[in-house]
């Protein structure tokens, strides 16, 4: 089971429509079809997250 505390990132559907908001697209075209679209649109950009998180625990570490 996975406490929330172990949790690093997450990114829910009211983070997606409060996206869509800021781009002026209302609520109701973000249906589940787009939901999964956006979805597996952001395992591609994450095929090298472990870069990423490097790259972050790097510059945290700087401080």
């Amino acid at each position: 089971m996975i406490r929330a505390h172990d949790v690093v990132y997450l990114l829910t559907r009211e983070d997606v429509l409060a996206c869509a908001r800021e781009m002026g697209i209302p609520a109701e075209v973000i249906t589940d079809d787009v939901l999964y679209k956006v979805k597996k649109g952001l395992e591609g950009a994450w095929e090298g997250w472990t870069e990423v998180v490097k790259a972050a625990i790097s510059y945290a570490l700087k401080d």
